[in-house]
């Protein structure tokens, strides 16, 4: 193979202006057009005062984006914020690639954990978090931890992780709704074991959908090729790409619903009971389009 295709090249990140305008125009577009979806819906089933409950369901859905559609990643693993003595030089990378990429240096999060995994948190006009497991600054080298820092601030350049966000959001409310649903559903009421769940079968599918549509496989594949665009290895992510897929076949986390894309490898890993909801591309796949080859 010719390893001149594999180098990186500069990358120009005029390509990804300011995410508000832009990045994130789909969005916009789908939250204005299921805000008018309300409105009408309100209307034609209730008239004015329909159209009232509408706009009341409308604001009610734009403030649970706004302000709740980072999920609590953070608090869910315990995240403390990383201050005083940093013997890795974490912050120092932040900010020399924050200023490459031209973002807010993000606030960098450790939490404990056997398993190596990150993940990112961002929307607009909040300063954006990346987390990183004592997992991973344990068993990854300096340059694949500097590889990681890169990958998860070139997903926040693109602003996927707002995308990401509004999407988790309303399918988390779509699982929320499923777990009412059965529970108020007759049979269960009637027989408490087994529990029937018809309604989150019904529904979760729905709600994987929803966010399967937000980020699909090519956007995995443009942040890994952006991130190794600024290493000088490019081989450093391949590695850490694959460590972090490794660790959480054997120790998989247990996040929150909806949530597996913020993470840069399946947090889950591949076992008989997710592999309809698989929510990363195959790791062989991104690793392939990284160095040429899989294995390393």
């Amino acid at each position: 193979m010719n390893n001149s295709s594999l180098r990186p090249h500069h990358p120009d990140f005029s390509i990804y202006p300011f995410p508000v305008t832009r990045v994130s125009l789909k969005v916009w577009l789908f939250l204005g057009v299921l805000a008018l979806g309300q409105l009408f819906i309100g209307y034609h089933l209730g008239g004015r005062p329909g159209l009232f409950l509408g706009f009341l369901a409308s604001v009610s859905l734009n403030l649970l984006v706004f302000f709740f559609s980072t999920p609590q990643l953070l608090q869910k693993f315990n995240a403390r914020r990383m201050e005083g003595q940093d013997s890795w030089g974490l912050n120092t990378l932040l900010q020399k690639y924050a200023e490459k990429t031209g973002v807010i240096a993000p606030t960098l999060y450790i939490w404990e954990h056997p398993s190596a995994i990150a993940f990112s948190l961002g929307r607009p006009g909040h300063r954006a978090a990346i987390a990183l497991s004592s997992g991973l600054l344990q068993n990854l080298t300096k340059d694949e931890i500097e590889a990681v820092l890169v990958h998860q601030i070139c997903h926040l350049r693109v602003m996927d992780r707002f995308r990401i966000g509004v999407a988790s959001t309303l399918a988390s409310a779509l699982v929320g709704l499923s777990q009412v649903l059965d529970t108020s559903w007759p049979l269960n009421w009637v027989r408490k074991s087994p529990l029937q769940n018809p309604f989150h079968h019904l529904l979760c599918p729905l709600a994987w959908l929803m966010i399967r549509l937000t980020m699909a496989d090519r956007s995995f594949f443009e942040v890994d090729d952006l991130a190794a665009s600024l290493l000088r290895d490019r081989k450093a992510l391949a590695t850490a790409l694959w460590k972090m897929d490794s660790y959480c076949q054997t120790l998989p986390l247990d996040p929150l619903p909806c949530t597996h894309y913020l993470f840069a490898v399946n947090p889950e890993g591949l076992r008989d009971s997710n592999w309809f909801f698989i929510s990363h591309p195959k790791i062989e796949n991104r690793l392939r389009r990284l160095v040429g080859t899989y294995p390393l």
